[in-house]
């Protein structure tokens, strides 16, 4: 036992506060000094950088070995060391309990390491450090409720130079659970606000007609807004609860019949870990056009999302939608519901350039077959950062098959529609935290039915975001 107060004294900020960047209080400097570096063989053609041998494990001190190996965070030859530990007549079930967890928690295996400082504690409650370690994990893990009890009793036994951690880490809980609330402001302007085909004329059953004004291509300007807050508070052990509510819309100064609002708010669970999380949110959305009520929506989204790696993360959403629209006549074609499927990856090459992609299934099945369709996509992009310099693009591609023959034509619409998306911003460039972006969104829909379907619109625009 005579290494465990040293031990206790050097890892709870050498390994575990890392999570807040927080550099280590000097008395940890100090101590380090002390210790005897672990003897390894060398020129062995079994022995690598990462994973030393030893050069007589029944001869070396292994509580001082699994000291050094922890601090120096060796966790392959700790592993090593462990297996030789545990076969020992007297070892120690506290000091391998904690260096074991330690080495798991390294690993990510949050679930095994918890449990085994959970052992300590039952065995040797009045122990401070580790019950500070076991803190630190429980908040890594998302586990807030847990980790605020496990951190305020262990505030009572700690070093003066450990109280400030603690409090960041209760404040970090604190913040992570309030409201969170989030605002955007954009000046916009597009050549195709109402998105209707250029072509002038339109064949049907072999007459030819000339579309007026207004069903072609129409200019406008204006501003697009947005302000919204969410908030997930923690339960227990995992489980959470979700509030989001938003208000949006775009505002034509010179083509008011195209404004637009929207009011969003959807109230679910969500289950979190270090790695993984889902949730279920069921959700409504009421719709306006110019002034009246144009349509409401309703429905859930199922979500999911699980870190494979450092550098890989998988998730996937499932969304149903159900469609009312105010005006009967409307009402009588586009009532219906959308199911819609989607699945990303997201590789981190390095912590300034992210790589992501997609794919995507949509169904949309409406009273009127002949507006019923399914969509079949695909996406790529990536996210850049220069120094204080970002960049993001994004590229979209979907294949739409519409069930039955459009009315005005005897076949069946096919649309290939394609779409960019790019923002450049410097994170320097601020005021009170607002941040101004330019954006470039770029769309196209190549129909079958062109006169009627095929468009295309472009804008150049700049936007003010804010996330608290």
């Amino acid at each position: 036992m005579k290494s465990i107060p040293f031990i206790l004294l050097v890892l709870p900020s050498a390994l575990l506060a890392e999570t807040l960047s927080i550099p280590k209080p000097i008395f940890f400097e100090d101590k380090t000094d002390h210790l005897k570096p672990v003897e390894f063989v060398k020129n062995s053609s079994n022995s690598t950088a990462d994973t030393p041998i030893f050069m007589s494990i029944e001869q070396a001190n292994l509580d001082q070995t699994i000291t050094t190996l922890l601090v120096t965070k060796q966790w392959q030859a700790l592993k090593i060391a462990l297996d030789s530990y545990v076969k020992q007549t007297n070892f120690d079930p506290i000091l391998y309990r904690y260096a074991k967890g330690a080495m798991l928690r390294a690993e990510q295996d949050y679930d095994g390491a918890i449990a085994l400082y959970q052992q300590i504690l039952q065995a040797q409650p009045q122990l401070a450090y580790p019950r500070f370690d076991l803190g630190v994990m429980l908040f890594e893990n998302k586990q807030y409720r847990e980790a605020k009890q496990q951190l305020n009793q262990a505030k009572k036994a700690l070093d003066p130079q450990m109280q400030p951690l603690v409090e960041r880490y209760l404040q970090a809980m604190a913040e992570r659970q309030n409201w969170q609330p989030d605002a955007e402001l954009q000046y916009t302007q597009t050549d195709n606000v109402n998105n209707a085909s250029s072509e002038r004329e339109v064949e049907i059953g072999g007459l030819r007609f000339l579309k007026n004004e207004d069903s072609l291509p129409q200019k406008a300007h204006g501003f697009r807004y947005g302000l919204g807050a969410s908030r997930e508070i923690n339960l227990s052990g995992n489980h959470f609860v979700a509030f989001e509510g938003r208000f949006s819309g775009v505002h034509y100064w010179d083509n008011q019949d195209y404004s637009e609002k929207s009011l969003y708010g959807s109230f679910g669970y969500r289950k979190h870990s270090a790695l993984q999380s889902w949730g279920i949110l069921p959700f409504f959305e009421q719709n306006w056009l110019a002034s009246p009520r144009y349509s409401k929506n309703f429905g859930a989204n199922a979500e999911f999302r699980r870190q494979l790696n450092r550098q890989w993360t998988f998730s996937t959403n499932f969304n149903h939608t159900q469609k009312r629209y105010a005006d009967e006549n409307i009402a009588q074609r586009y009532n219906g519901y959308i199911n819609g499927v989607s699945a990303s990856l997201s590789y981190t090459a390095n912590p300034n350039w992210v790589m992501f992609g997609g794919v995507e299934l949509s169904k949309d099945r409406t009273k009127d077959k002949a507006e019923t369709s399914t969509r079949k996509g695909i996406n790529i992009g990536t996210l850049v950062r220069y120094g204080d310099v970002v960049s993001r693009v994004s590229l979209r591609y979907v294949k739409r098959h519409f069930l039955a023959d459009n009315f005005y034509f005897p076949k069946k619409r096919l649309d290939d529609e394609y779409s960019v998306n790019a923002s450049l911003w410097h994170n320097q460039i601020q005021w009170q935290g607002f941040v101004p972006k330019l954006n470039y969104r770029y769309r196209k829909i190549d129909s079958n039915i062109a006169a009627f379907y095929s468009r295309s619109s472009s804008e150049w625009f700049m936007t003010v975001e804010k996330n608290w």
